[in-house]
């Protein structure tokens, strides 16, 4: 689990984002998508690009498949994730096996599957066009324009179709992105959430509400003069960063959060959530490790 290869030396964040978008794909209404069929295997789905970079993940995970061809990659994909959260101090989940591969990529078309089922950081956001002026896409409270829509995204387009609430939404974005950094060249976006990318803590929860955070595009070259290049996001993304236009802060580790990050303080019921967590590592890590195991298994066919 841990490989100096690696981003921060370790594969447990990006073996536990392979585990998430495999099954954040579910559908209850239709029963479809989910873990099940490891479907990221085959081209349609590898291509959404809410996946970009995954096939790193996968990759690693192929000496495994050779040494112990029994297990299906979908079994195989979720017990790394399950490994790497108890390797990293997160929460110890049980292993539920049996779920099958698809043979083929077939069941994109049969069962009618298509991108947009994975969170997408700015959706329905007010569009970004001067690279010179993000600020402009905030509104008087400092919040974008059109931060409601996006709310209405994950909320609603995202978790609440896979059958989640508010306060599972919470927990699993709060322990997920503690864990691991975007990068440019994949999702657009850049730099880690929390100074510890690679263990397990309400840290997410608290930085998101005692941290002043800052909205920037790729085109806010300030941050390379203060050392903190690595969270330019790329042409035409922009993200919160806890830097400020000329205030060095050498004390303060380079971190930022997504816009879909942000509405959790926010959104008046996530932010409840958001505050409960801040508080209270051991419920998050309870909490989070229920959520995750629902998620992994949704579609499965287990219960």
């Amino acid at each position: 689990m841990d490989n100096p290869s690696w981003d921060d030396g370790s594969l447990a964040p990006i073996f536990i984002r392979l585990a998430w978008h495999s099954s954040g794909t579910y559908d209850a209404a239709t029963g479809t998508g989910g873990s099940n069929g490891a479907g990221m295997r085959f081209a349609t789905e590898a291509a959404d690009p809410e996946n970009a970079g995954l096939e790193v993940a996968r990759a690693f995970l192929e000496p495994v498949k050779r040494k112990f061809p029994s297990i299906s990659y979908s079994d195989l994909w979720i017990l790394a994730a399950y490994v790497g959260l108890e390797h990293t101090g997160g929460p110890v989940i049980p292993f539920q096996p049996g779920r099958t591969d698809h043979p083929d990529e077939s069941y994109w078309e049969s069962n009618n599957m298509s991108y947009g089922r994975l969170p997408a950081a700015e959706k329905y956001c007010c569009p970004h066009l001067d690279d010179s002026n993000v600020s402009s896409s905030l509104d008087e409270t400092g919040k974008v324009k059109g931060w409601e829509g996006l709310c209405t995204h994950v909320r609603n387009e995202v978790f609440y179709r896979m059958g989640f609430n508010d306060q599972e939404i919470v927990a699993l974005l709060c322990g997920g992105h503690v864990y691991g950094r975007c990068h440019p060249n994949f999702s657009g976006y850049a730099g880690p959430w929390v100074e510890h990318p690679t263990q397990f803590s309400n840290e997410y929860a608290t930085d998101m509400l005692e941290d002043e955070w800052t909205l920037v595009s790729h085109g806010d070259t300030w941050l390379d003069e203060i050392g903190a290049q690595e969270l330019r996001p790329a042409p035409g993304n922009r993200q919160f960063v806890n830097k400020v236009p000329g205030k060095l802060d050498d004390d303060e580790p380079n971190q930022m959060m997504l816009l879909s990050d942000m509405i959790l303080a926010w959104d008046p019921s996530f932010r409840s959530y958001l505050e409960m967590y801040a508080a209270d590592e051991n419920k998050l890590k309870n909490d989070f490790g229920a959520a995750f195991k629902k998620l992994t298994e949704l579609g499965c066919g287990f219960y």
